[in-house]
């Protein structure tokens, strides 16, 4: 009778057509007791270091880590960045310790969604850092909100302060205030109030009033609102998955200065 325990599960780097990691140097984590990770020339390797005897009930234990370093990399790095596709696992039969043929290796599954612009290419020097832990919820209706209008932004089809704006609507609606927002959130209602102040003001043409007509944004300026949003999109996903984990506050300090 074998005796399978599956040691790894090997996935392929996914992008877009626009990014490339042809320049990118081997990453190693090991910050999390489930497994160890490589990812060298577009091959990321998770050495397990639980048991697992089936292949499927290996991969739906890091799912949550793949989809959470998907998501993050998607909100800083713009959508189809960064992606794992699955490609194999690793079995041995504990009686030989000789690794056993995957048979479902040709499975494809995308975890994120590639999107062509065309034009300039982006060779990334490094990969996305992985996430730095705990875990989020994908399915918040308020996650989904706000991470489908920035993803709008980041295409060139929403303005960045409307992007900016509706986010802050959607943490008001979500929380009663701002200022309640802020709190569950562990984010200073500075922040908050900075962000709904810039975005409602200024930005000459792409100022949501008129009143910011003559005043464009500064570089400074746009870098905090892209900056603040992500950070704060990201934050919401991680309170809706678990309110109890602890995060770094997001403080003014902590975003591109003004």
């Amino acid at each position: 009778m074998n005796d399978p325990q599956v040691v790894a599960l090997i996935y392929t780097v996914e992008h877009g057509n626009s990014v490339d990691y042809d320049d990118a140097g081997p990453l190693r984590y090991s910050d999390l007791p489930e497994f160890d990770l490589t990812v060298d020339d577009n091959v990321a390797r998770f050495e397990l270091r639980e048991f697992y005897a089936d292949e499927d009930e290996a991969r739906e234990a890091i799912e949550p880590f793949i989809q959470h370093w998907e998501f993050e990399a998607s909100m800083r790095f713009g959508p189809g960045s960064f992606g794992l596709r699955f490609r194999e696992a690793e079995i041995i039969d504990r009686k030989h310790s000789l690794p056993e043929p995957d048979t479902k290796g040709s499975e494809i599954v995308f975890h994120f969604s590639v999107t062509t612009t065309g034009g300039v290419i982006l060779g990334f020097p490094h990969y996305p850092p992985p996430p730095a832990g705990g875990s989020v919820d994908l399915d918040d209706p308020c996650v989904v909100k706000m991470k489908r209008r920035y993803g709008e932004y980041r295409l060139g089809r929403a303005k960045l302060p409307d992007m900016a704006y509706f986010c802050m609507t959607v943490l008001e609606e979500k929380y009663g205030s701002l200022s309640e927002a802020a709190r569950k959130c562990g984010v200073s209602k500075n922040v908050l109030v900075k962000i709904r102040s810039l975005s409602s003001t200024k930005g000459g043409e792409d100022a949501r009033k008129a009143a910011g007509a003559d005043r464009g944004f500064t570089n400074e300026e746009k870098r905090f609102l892209k900056e603040a949003v992500e950070e704060i999109v990201i934050r919401a996903a991680q309170v809706a998955a678990d309110d109890s984990q602890r995060h770094p506050r997001i403080t003014m300090a902590a975003l591109p200065k003004l």
